[in-house]
C-alpha cells in the first residue's frame, strides 16, 4: 500500500496536478514525461454540498473551479465526468457518467454547470462505477473524487478500494476532500491509501490558488516574463442563484488602484486575458424585474498561465428583516418576526444548514403569513414604519415548528422566482430529553403501562416495535399521548426483542426523519406463555365437546379455543369456545362445538389480543348420521308431516326445496326452512304454504353448523 497526503488549497483545483501517471521507480518528480492515463473525476453533489464556505455555497466553489480545471487540462488527456447525488433524494443508486472519457470539453462544462446537489453521499459505488467505464482491470485508469463527507451508503470505503486495487492493472485513486472534519479526513483517506493515490485536504476557497500552484500539470512552457491568463467571468442572481446571460457590464481594475484593465458593456459571460495580479471586479446588471442597476463585486488573484473561471453574485439589494429565535426545543412552535417582498413570493422556512433552497423541512409563505398575522391582529397598531398603511414594509408576526431532530440549522427568508435565501439566521435546536418508564420483560398479548415524561407536544404517540426497526412508529401498535396519563399498549403476539419508543409529531413534511422523530427508546423482551390442549381423538360433525386446557393467569379472559384444519395459523370463527366467564372464572374443562365436515383437524388455544394459536391436538370428525321419511306424494299447499332421525344438534333443521336446488342454494327467499330437527323429537310438520307449484322436490336433513346435508328424500307435489 502507498500514497502521498497533501494538504494544500482548495479541493478542485488540486485534482488537476493528479492527472499525470505516477513517476517511474528513482525518478524524481520534476521529469515527469510520457503519456497520460485515462482520467474520471468524480465531483460530489450530494445535499451537503449547499453548505457554505465563507458566505458562499460549495456547488457554486466547485462549479468555477472544476470548469478551472477542465479548461487548463493538456490537449492530449482523455478527461470523464461523474456526479452523484444530483437527482434523487435518498437513493444510493444516484450515480451517473455525464460525460464519457474523451468528451469534448465544452460538454462536460455544459453537465458540470446544470448539476443541483440533491441526495446522499455514494461514494465507494461511484469510485466502482467509474472503474469499469475506465475498464480499469485491462488499462492503466486514474479516478479523481471530490467528496465533502463520508460515505453514508453502508459501504465500506477501504475495503472496496482495497479490492479494486487488487484487480485493476494500474488503478489509481486521488481523494478531496472539501471542508472535512478531521474523522471524515480519515475515513476519505484509506481510498487512497489503498489504490496508491494521494489524498488532498482543502478547507476554504482561499486554499485554491495555493493547491493548484502545488500540483497543477501544464504542457505550456514556462516564459521569463508574466504571461496573461485567461479569466472567464460568470455573474449569478444572489450567491447560488441562476446564471446571468444579458445585460451585464462588467470592470476589472488592479486592487492597487488604477485604470481598468478590462470593461465589458450589454454582455453576458465575459473572456479576456490578464497578466498575474490582484485585481477588483465589478459586474453591474440591469435585467432585474424592477429596472435599475443591480451590483456585484469581488477581489480575484490572477496567477501564471493559467485559466481562472470566477462567478459573481449579483446583489439584487431586496430589503429584507428577519428577526428568530437563536435557540429552541425540539418540535416547538417559534415565533418568527419579518419584513421583505412578499409580493415577489417568499417563503419563511426552517432548513439544515446544507439544505439546498428548495428542501424546506416547515414552513410558511411571507403573503399567507403576512395576511393571518394582519387578520389575528385584529384592531392593534400594526402599522410598524407608520406610513399610514400595513404592507410588506411593516414587521408580521408567524408561528413555524421547529425541527424535530436536535441539531444546527437555520431559519430563512427565501425568494421563490428565482429560488434564492436572501436572509438566512442560525438557530439551534436543542435536545428534549424525554425518559421512558416500562417493564424489561412481558408475555405476548399483554396490556402494560408506561410512565413517560418531557414536553408533549401536539400528536406525540408511543410505540411498541420490533427492535431496529426502520419505521419510527408500528401503526398497528401505538397511542396517541395525553399530558399526564400514562400510556397502555398491549405487547404483540409473537415473543422477541421490541422497543419501545417515544416519538415526536413534528406536523406533516415531505422531508425525511421530521414528520415523526424517535425522541427516546427503551428495550423489552416479550415472552411466550405456556399453553395446552387435550380433546377426545375422534368425535361427531357438529357435536360439542369437552376440552381440557392450560394456559395463562385467569385475568386473560379474551383467550380461546377453536377448531381448524391441520397447520392452519388463523382459528375458525365458526368454531370458537370461551375459556372463561365474562366476569373472569376459568371454565374448564372449555365446551368447543366442532365443524359438521368430516376429516383431519386440530383443536387449538388462541391468544387474544392477537389470535396466535400457540397449542394443537389432532382430533378425527366423523360424519353425523341421520334420515328422512317423507310421503311420496302430497297436494300443493297442503301441511305434510316427515319423520326423521338423528343427533339433532343445535339448529339442526328439515326443509323442503325444489329436486335441483343445489346444497349453496338452500337459504334464501322463498324456500321453506320446515321445522327444527331436536334430539328429542322423531317427526314434525313442514307448511305447504310455500309448496303451491307442482313438480319434484326434496326433504333434507341438514345440519345447524356449515349447513350440510345428511340426508334426503324425494317428494312429488300435484295440483
Amino acid at each position: 500500500m502507498k500514497s502521498k497526503i497533501l494538504t494544500a488549497g482548495f479541493v478542485f483545483l488540486a485534482c488537476v496536478a493528479i492527472i499525470s501517471t505516477s513517476p517511474a521507480e528513482g525518478q524524481d518528480d520534476a521529469g515527469v514525461t510520457g503519456m497520460t492515463a485515462d482520467v474520471i473525476l468524480i465531483l460530489d453533489a450530494s445535499g451537503s454540498m449547499w453548505g457554505q464556505i465563507d458566505g458562499v455555497n460549495k456547488i457554486v466553489i466547485a462549479k468555477d473551479v472544476v470548469e478551472g480545471l477542465v479548461r487548463n487540462l493538456p490537449p492530449e488527456q482523455r478527461f470523464g465526468f461523474v456526479a452523484y447525488g444530483h437527482r434523487r433524494k435518498g437513493d444510493c443508486s444516484d450515480i451517473e457518467t455525464l460525460a464519457d472519457v474523451g468528451t469534448e470539453r465544452g460538454e462536460i462544462i455544459k453537465q458540470l454547470r446544470a448539476l443541483s446537489p440533491k441526495g446522499k453521499t455514494p461514494l465507494s459505488k461511484s469510485v466502482e462505477h467509474a472503474a469499469l467505464e475506465l475498464n480499469y482491470t485491462r488499462q492503466a485508469a486514474t479516478v479523481i473524487l471530490v467528496s465533502d463527507g463520508l460515505e453514508n451508503c453502508d459501504v465500506d470505503p477501504c475495503a472496496l478500494a482495497r479490492t479494486l486495487e487488487e484487480n485493476g492493472l494500474d488503478f489509481t485513486v486521488h481523494v478531496v476532500g472539501f471542508s472535512v472534519t478531521e474523522q471524515e479526513r480519515k475515513g476519505l483517506q484509506c481510498i487512497a491509501e489503498e489504490t496508491g493515490g494521494e489524498f488532498l485536504a482543502a478547507d476554504n476557497a482561499a486554499e485554491l490558488t495555493a493547491a493548484l500552484a502545488r500540483v497543477a500539470v501544464t504542457t505550456r512552457p514556462q516564459e521569463s516574463d508574466p504571461v496573461p491568463s485567461k479569466v472567464i467571468l460568470k455573474a449569478t442572481i444572489m450567491n447560488g442563484g441562476p446564471e446571468i446571460n444579458s445585460r451585464l457590464s462588467w470592470s476589472i481594475t488592479p486592487t492597487a488602484g488604477g485604470e481598468a484593465v478590462f470593461s465589458q458593456s450589454d454582455a453576458g459571460v465575459a473572456e479576456t486575458g490578464i497578466e498575474p495580479g490582484d485585481y477588483h471586479v465589478q459586474a453591474v446588471w440591469t435585467g432585474w424585474r424592477e429596472g435599475g442597476e443591480k451590483t456585484g463585486v469581488l477581489d480575484i488573484t490572477i496567477r501564471d498561465q493559467m485559466v481562472h473561471v470566477f462567478t459573481i453574485p449579483i446583489d439584487l439589494d431586496l430589503p429584507v428583516t428577519l428577526i428568530s429565535p437563536a435557540e429552541t426545543g425540539e418540535g416547538q412552535a417559534m415565533e418568527i418576526s419579518w419584513s421583505g417582498p412578499d409580493d415577489l413570493g417568499s417563503n419563511i422556512s426552517v432548513n439544515r444548514v446544507d439544505d439546498a433552497p428548495r428542501n424546506l423541512i416547515y414552513f410558511f409563505t411571507g403573503e399567507g403569513g403576512r395576511k393571518a398575522f394582519q387578520q389575528a391582529s385584529g384592531e392593534a397598531d400594526i402599522d410598524s414604519d407608520q406610513d399610514g398603511d400595513f404592507d410588506q414594509d411593516d414587521m408580521a408576526t408567524g408561528l413555524l415548528a421547529a425541527p424535530t431532530v436536535a441539531g444546527d440549522y437555520e431559519i430563512r427568508y427565501t425568494l421563490q422566482d428565482p429560488v434564492i435565501v436572501l436572509v438566512r439566521r442560525p438557530l439551534t435546536v436543542t435536545d428534549n430529553r424525554y425518559q421512558l418508564d416500562a417493564p424489561a420483560e412481558a408475555p405476548v398479548s399483554t396490556k402494560i403501562e408506561i410512565s413517560w415524561g418531557g414536553p408533549l407536544t401536539p400528536g406525540d404517540l408511543i410505540s411498541l416495535v420490533p427492535k431496529g426497526d426502520e419505521r419510527p412508529y408500528d401503526n398497528a401498535r401505538y397511542l396517541t399521548l395525553t399530558k399526564g396519563t400514562p400510556a397502555m399498549l398491549t405487547t404483540p403476539k409473537q415473543a422477541g426483542d421490541y422497543e419501545i419508543r417515544y416519538v415526536m409529531f413534528g406536523g406533516y413534511t415531505t422531508y425525511a426523519g421530521m414528520q415523526y422523530s424517535v425522541q427516546e427508546s427503551v428495550d423489552i423482551t416479550v415472552t411466550d406463555v405456556v399453553t395446552g390442549v387435550e380433546a377426545p381423538r375422534v368425535a361427531v360433525g357438529g357435536s360439542t365437546i369437552e376440552v381440557k386446557w392450560v394456559g395463562p393467569a385467569s385475568d386473560w379472559q379474551d383467550d380461546f379455543i377453536s377448531t381448524v384444519k391441520p397447520g392452519m395459523e388463523k382459528y375458525n370463527r365458526d368454531s370458537r369456545g370461551r375459556i372463561s366467564t365474562r366476569s373472569g372464572d376459568p371454565v374448564q374443562p372449555a365446551s368447543l362445538r366442532i365443524p359438521a365436515i368430516e376429516g383431519d383437524y386440530e383443536i387449538v388455544y388462541v391468544i387474544s389480543p392477537g389470535n396466535r394459536i400457540m397449542a394443537r391436538t389432532p382430533i378425527t370428525i366423523t360424519r353425523a348420521e341421520a334420515s328422512v321419511d317423507a310421503p311420496d306424494t302430497v297436494r300443493a299447499g297442503e301441511d305434510f308431516t316427515v319423520a326423521f332421525s338423528g343427533d339433532g344438534f343445535a339448529k339442526d333443521r328439515v326443509v323442503v326445496v325444489k329436486a335441483q336446488t343445489p346444497n349453496e342454494k338452500m337459504w334464501g327467499y322463498g324456500q321453506n326452512y320446515g321445522f327444527a330437527a331436536t334430539a328429542d323429537g322423531s317427526s314434525g310438520v313442514i307448511s305447504g304454504t310455500r309448496i303451491s307449484e307442482p313438480g319434484s322436490y326434496e326433504v333434507r336433513y341438514v345440519t345447524g353448523l356449515q349447513h350440510q346435508v345428511l340426508a334426503r328424500d324425494k317428494l312429488t307435489v300435484v295440483p
